[in-house]
């Protein structure tokens, strides 16, 4: 279960970001190449479900880095995303399907998403399940119609396949105060 995670005040506004569950290790090697050791080489991540997880972010005039532990205490994220504006998210859709949203924007905040997932009642009335295919993309949409369904699992699925840095193929739905996975699109035998 995640709906508050342990973070705090670092050198700024502090954010999140989904992250596949090998990226504390990949920032470890990543921080040896560059001769970075201690706190410094070590991310501020929490699990949050199957496949992924959450780690804070340093929001910066800049744009953003990962928060570590050089950062200082983390203990929750201080920035929110602003739910009167659907959060960032575009309605989009599939022509004679239906519809769905994107936030497509890297900004170090999509991951709050999953921290506060109550933000998602400004999309639909309704529950939304929500991917994380690839840094910056959240896609959600309500579930139930097979088609759409299967269209934006697919897609997830290759945004994901086609990046360098992939999240996840996986789906989520917030229930019961906790993320689980509720889908994920895989080649079929035939491919």
């Amino acid at each position: 279960m995640l709906t508050a995670v342990g973070w705090a005040a670092a050198a700024g506004p502090i954010g999140a970001v989904v992250e596949p569950v090998d990226v504390v290790e990949q920032y470890r090697l990543h921080a040896a190449e560059k001769g970075i050791t201690g706190p410094a080489a070590e991310l501020v991540c929490r699990a949050a479900a199957e496949a992924v997880q959450v780690c804070a972010t340093v929001l910066t005039a800049n744009g953003w880095r990962y928060a570590t532990r050089a950062d200082g205490e983390v203990v929750a994220p201080s920035t929110a995303l602003e739910p009167s504006r659907s959060a960032g998210f575009e309605r989009k859709q599939v022509p004679d399907i239906g519809h769905y949203w994107v936030r497509q924007q890297d900004d170090g905040r999509e991951g709050l998403v999953m921290v506060t997932p109550e933000i998602l009642t400004s999309l639909a009335p309704v529950p939304v399940v929500v991917a994380w295919p690839v840094p910056g993309i959240v896609v959600a949409w309500v579930p139930g119609n097979p088609s759409l369904d299967r269209v934006l699992s697919v897609g997830v699925a290759k945004m994901a396949e086609e990046s360098n840095h992939p999240i996840s193929t996986k789906v989520y739905r917030y229930a019961n105060e906790e993320w689980s996975v509720w889908g994920e699109a895989k080649p079929s035998a035939a491919q």
